[in-house]
Order: structure tokens, then C-alpha cells, then sequence
């Protein structure tokens, strides 16, 4: 049935597991993705950072999962974190997909600790896919093979069953412990003491992860999942400010085709000494990179911060002739953006309000979800929150055009 998987029984199958030496194409796109997640980490103040880090999480989960198939509306998304399900089981299902995927990328800075800083282990990528499947509803919890066979996913177990993926022909899953251990020593963060070439390896890893296919589904989002995991270990995750799965989603074909070439084969005597193309792993983690860097120079536009302040008083004269709210709104606005927060007496400095009238704004903005603050301390200061529905407006261009327009019109 499955022709080749005499080979995949040998874990030397799975080399090269990187490009040595490191290209010269790839020293240079790793680099500049090193500079340029630099300029954007710091670059706000650290509340701010965080409000927008929880901002982009929803973000990140719809394009993952949209790469998967599953096209959930950004406001569906934003009504199931308030708890508002859709009547409809199937879109009740992908709200709680997409919830799951928020919850375990929220969590991924702790299973990181577990995993003592290393996401290159058996024991993180479990925790991972355990976590995500706890979350799911019973009906995404079963996946169909090639053949027609209908079987339940386990949280956080490896597969028992042989897969194929499109032509690839993933390795037997008898042998599935020696292929993990050969990555977990191959890819080991502190045997590399380049740091270029640690960045390459998160490239490379997001392939060979996806071609061992150790799960018996769910192993695309666990896989996107460590890729922001190792970003994030290697310092290069801006604390959470930009998002590897939009970059991916928005050129998913390129990814598909560029993870199927991945798979194939050495060429000839000069496509490196591994029984996979070397090639072909060089083109990947080309393409991974340039994305990855697509995406923090993204990230870094659109929160400049004078570019951002343009785009919060558009929004309060916005709001101003569609909702009465008052144009004071921006100064408190303005001033949780550039310091993350401000104590509640500062709003009525800020606007020149009474206190009446200044508390009045404080309650419309935190009803619209543009500030927050911790409900059980009526002291405590408000700080910046960013609302799904008002990414358009914010933060243009982060969500598929057609979304923003029903974002704008249901506004």
C-alpha cells in the first residue's frame, strides 16, 4: 500500500536536516530578519506591546487556520472570546478552533519554560498538540485517512497509523521515536553557536517537522506553532507583534508547493549528501525567511508611531459623527498608546472634562473594548486594548480585504 515506507523506517531519511554550510543567500535574509525584528521589538512601550501582541493572536489563529481550510470570520472569532456562539454547530466548531489556537499560542511562553527554553523536543511539540486538542469540540477531534478510515485524534500522542500527505509518504509510525530523536539532537539550539544560521534551523525544522507528520492530524498548526515558539526563543518574536501564519496564509499556495518540493528527494551527486534535497531545503527556508521578514516590516509600518496617531484620530472623528463621541477621546487614546497606561485621574486632565464627563468617556471606551483595565480595582489605571473590530481602522491591511470591508459595514 504505501510503496516507499521501507525507507522511511530509517531516521537518516530525514537528513540533510539543514543546509551546511550555510548559504550565502540564506546568512544575508536571516540577517536581515535578525535587524529588522530588532527595530521592532522596543519599539513601543511594553503595555502597548502586550495589548497589540493580544490584539494579533486572533489574527494569527485565522490565518492558521485558514490554511487549514477553515475560513472564520475575524468578528465570529471576536463574538467567541466574549463567549457569543453561533446557533450553528458547525460555525460553533470553528469558533472554538479558533479560540483553541488563541489559547495555546497565549500559552506558548510557558510551555517554552517548560520545555526549558528548547522548543526542539518531543516533549514541547506534545504539550502543544495536547493543548490545542483539550480545547477542541468532539467533532473536530476525528480525522479521515487516504483510505476512508475514520479515527480520533489523541491529544498530544504521536500517530499509530501510516499517513499520506498528498505524494509524500510520511515515515512508519513504528519508527516515529528514532525520527523524533534524531531532530531533537540535530537541531539541539545550543550545539549552534551561530545565531544565523539557529535562525535558518527554524526554517528548516518547519519543514522536517511537517514532513515527519507525527500527529495523526493537527500537525500543520503544531508545526506553525513551534515555528513562533523558536522565534520566540531566539529573541526574534518582538514580543508577539507580528505573525508568521498571516505571512503564510497570504501566500499559502507558494507555502504548499514550496513544503511538497521539500519533500522530494536528493537530485544528483550535487544536491548535498542527505537522502532529501538539499536544494530544495535551501529554497524553503529562502521562502520561509523572506516571509518572515515581509511580515516584521509589515508589523513595523503599520506601528509607527506617528502613522498610528494619524490613524487613532481618524478613528475618534469617526466615531465623533457616527456615535456622538466626543473628539477629547483621542488625548486619552493617544496618550495608552505612547504609554501603555494612565492613571484614572489622568483622563480628565487629558481632556479639560469635568469628572463627571471625563468618567462618562473612560466607560464609552472601555464598552468599546479601546481600554482596558481590572474590573474588581477601582483604582487601577487603564491601559491600551485593541478590539478585532476595529482593525481596519488601526491596523489596515491585516486582515483579507473582503473581511475589513464587513468589519467597517458591521462596525
Amino acid at each position: 500500500m504505501y510503496t516507499s515506507i521501507a525507507l522511511y523506517r530509517n531516521p537518516a531519511a530525514i537528513s540533510p536536516l539543514k543546509p551546511t554550510p550555510l548559504p550565502k543567500e540564506l546568512h544575508a535574509v536571516a540577517l536581515s530578519v535578525v535587524e529588522a525584528a530588532a527595530r521592532l521589538s522596543g519599539s513601543l512601550h511594553p503595555v502597548t506591546a502586550a495589548a497589540i501582541a493580544d490584539f494579533l493572536r486572533p489574527a494569527n489563529s485565522y490565518y492558521s487556520n485558514l490554511i487549514e481550510g477553515h475560513d472564520t470570520h475575524p468578528l465570529e472569532i471576536a463574538r467567541a472570546l466574549q463567549e457569543q456562539y453561533s446557533a450553528d454547530s458547525r460555525n460553533r466548531s470553528l469558533q472554538l478552533e479558533a479560540t483553541a489556537h488563541i489559547a495555546v499560542h497565549a500559552r506558548l511562553p510557558e510551555l517554552l519554560t517548560e520545555a526549558g527554553g528548547n522548543p526542539y523536543t518531543e516533549s514541547f511539540w506534545r504539550a502543544v498538540h495536547r493543548a490545542f486538542y483539550a480545547h477542541l469540540p468532539e467533532d473536530l477531534c476525528w480525522t479521515t485517512t487516504a483510505e476512508g478510515n475514520r479515527l480520533r485524534v489523541l491529544p498530544g500522542e504521536f500517530r499509530t497509523s501510516e499517513v499520506r500527505v498528498g505524494r509524500h509518504v510520511a515515515p512508519a509510525a513504528d519508527s516515529l521515536p528514532a525520527f523524533v530523536r534524531r531532530l531533537e539532537e540535530g537541531y539541539q539550539p545550543r550545539y549552534e553557536h551561530d545565531r544565523l544560521a539557529r535562525v535558518v534551523q527554524i526554517a528548516a525544522a518547519h519543514h522536517r517537522l511537517a514532513w515527519l507528520h507525527p500527529f495523526l492530524d493537527g500537525n500543520g498548526r503544531v508545526t506553525r506553532l513551534f515555528s513562533d515558539a523558536a522565534f520566540r526563543a531566539e529573541g526574534l518574536d518582538a514580543s508577539g507583534l507580528w505573525s508568521m501564519s498571516r505571512g503564510l496564509a497570504r501566500h499559502e499556495a507558494t507555502y504548499k508547493r514550496a513544503l511538497a518540493a521539500a519533500d522530494a528527494q536528493r537530485e544528483n551527486d550535487y544536491d548535498g549528501r542527505g537522502n532529501l534535497s538539499e536544494r530544495q531545503l535551501v529554497a524553503f527556508c529562502q521562502f520561509f525567511l523572506t516571509v518572515a521578514l515581509d511580515q516584521i516590516t509589515y508589523m513595523s509600518g503599520v506601528l509607527a508611531i506617528d502613522d498610528m496617531l494619524r490613524r487613532l484620530q481618524g478613528l475618534v472623528q469617526l466615531l465623533v459623527i457616527k456615535r456622538k463621541w466626543r473628539p477629547e477621546t483621542y488625548y486619552v487614546l493617544e496618550a495608552v498608546f505612547l504609554k501603555g497606561h494612565i492613571a484614572r485621574r489622568e483622563v480628565e486632565r487629558l481632556t479639560g472634562l469635568s469628572d463627571k464627563t471625563a468618567k462618562a468617556l473612560a466607560t464609552q471606551l472601555l464598552q468599546a473594548g479601546l481600554l482596558a483595565t481590572e474590573p474588581t480595582d477601582h483604582l487601577a489605571p487603564y491601559r491600551a486594548a485593541y478590539p478585532i473590530g476595529f482593525a481596519p481602522a488601526l491596523f489596515p491591511g491585516l486582515y483579507p480585504a473582503g473581511k475589513e470591508i464587513d468589519m467597517i459595514n458591521l462596525g
